[in-house]
């Protein structure tokens, strides 16, 4: 099971938004030793505790998925969409939508990607429909357990993953997932696009 890692909270990084907004608990920076300005791949936690606007950060695609209970919308100049719970919503991160917040803090899952260089497919698992991962060529697969107790690996063995906790794997094998039905998850294909981006 070479290429399997799991990130706990323990292990997350604890810094400012970029606009001193809030804070952000950063899960993985590539290439590694990255800035919040110049990152290729960023997996991070958000909690949005006051309404306000996003960072601007231009050249980046986001993912965001809701995942707190709590309400969550995002005003862009010309729409405002509300996030369901679990449900990945792409926007190009150079725009600032406006966090409206209707019944107190929600809490994000972002995967943000530097446009050229990596390419990110998000989508919600439940313990029901445990998805074979396997990482694409040079890249990354990641699971973020929700709820449940997920267990992930291969014929060699299995590591658990914890609510709060994420797994990212980067070796190409197919790994079996398995939770209890009630078990939710994100996971995401991250495949990189450029040289730069594997080689790294």
């Amino acid at each position: 099971m070479n290429g399997l890692r799991v990130i706990g909270p323990a292990e997350h990084r604890l810094v400012p938004w970029k606009n001193g907004g809030g804070i952000t608990r950063d899960v993985l920076l590539l290439p590694e030793g990255a800035s919040h300005e110049d990152f290729d791949l960023r997996i991070s936690l958000a909690p949005i505790v006051a309404e306000g606007p996003f960072s601007s950060f231009p050249g980046i695609d986001r993912h965001i998925t809701r995942l707190s209970a709590n309400p969550l919308s995002l005003a862009f100049a010309q729409e405002t969409r509300a996030l369901a719970r679990l449900e990945p919503f792409y926007f190009d991160s150079v725009l600032q939508p406006r966090s409206l917040l209707q019944d107190g803090p929600a809490e994000v899952l972002n995967v943000m990607t530097r446009r050229g260089r990596w390419h990110a497919q998000v989508m919600p698992a439940t313990g029901g429909n445990g998805p074979l991962l396997a990482a694409p060529e040079g890249g990354r697969v990641m699971l973020h357990a929700v709820t449940g107790i997920w267990q992930v690996g291969d014929a060699a063995g299995a590591v658990l993953v914890r609510p709060g906790e994420t797994l990212l794997a980067a070796d190409a094998q197919t790994l079996r997932v398995s939770c209890e039905p009630a078990g939710e998850a994100v996971v995401a294909f991250l495949t990189p696009t450029g040289a730069r981006a594997a080689a790294a």
